[in-house]
């Protein structure tokens, strides 16, 4: 059976997603209404938006306030929770996602597997009977968890020295930015393997 405090967490997830897709629309049609008032006065519509606005701002703090709570009444969770958030680019939301689509690590054994999963590893593939063509990753892939990744890797590439170093390296190389933007990803999966199987915190060497 699946960890509880797993699927609990899953729901959450969905929640805060669900919350998050509604504060975007909020900001859309608030610059809509934005727009309107200079045509004509609207301001108990943008009143009421920017309410609506608030609270879902603050739904979402709720919910992950509550996730954290429930990570931290886990033991194994907490720990696994904490060596996660030790690399950059993974915050609380993105640590949360790995636990709950690795199974708190059970599910897979190797970041290669997982990089498969999340569509993030690349293949060769080959036309015909010939030769290999450029390397693409899975259609088949958890989509919203590459969503996930790419975000994570987006913040490394700003906060971590090594990951910018190497991103402007590769581009400088000719490289184009989503490939290594996917590179990053992989780098990112990889380190969080890491530390869950030697239980210590990533520690980030000298660039």
């Amino acid at each position: 059976l699946p960890n509880k405090d797993l699927v609990r967490l899953r729901g959450w997830i969905i929640i805060r997603d669900n919350l998050v897709k509604q504060k975007v629309s909020s900001i859309k049609l608030l610059e809509t209404f934005s727009q309107m008032a200079k045509l004509a006065d609207v301001t108990e519509s943008i009143s009421f938006l920017e309410e609506q606005l608030k609270s879902i701002k603050e739904k979402i703090l709720e919910v992950e306030e509550d996730m954290e709570q429930l990570i931290a009444a886990s033991t194994s969770l907490y720990t696994n929770y904490l060596l996660l958030r030790s690399i950059k680019g993974i915050g609380i939301i993105n640590a949360i996602v790995l636990l709950c689509v690795t199974d708190n690590f059970q599910r897979f054994d190797n970041p290669r597997k997982f990089a498969c999963y999340c569509g993030v590893a690349p293949f060769e593939h080959t036309s015909g009977i010939s030769i290999r063509g450029k390397t693409q990753t899975s259609s088949l892939a958890n989509k919203e968890v590459k969503v996930y990744l790419t975000r994570a890797a987006i913040t490394a590439i700003s906060w971590d020295p090594q990951m910018k170093a190497y991103y402007k390296r590769k581009i400088a190389e000719g490289k184009h930015k989503a490939s290594v933007i996917n590179a990053v990803r992989a780098k990112i999966i990889a380190r969080s393997f890491a530390v869950i199987r030697r239980q210590t915190p990533f520690v980030a060497l000298a660039v």
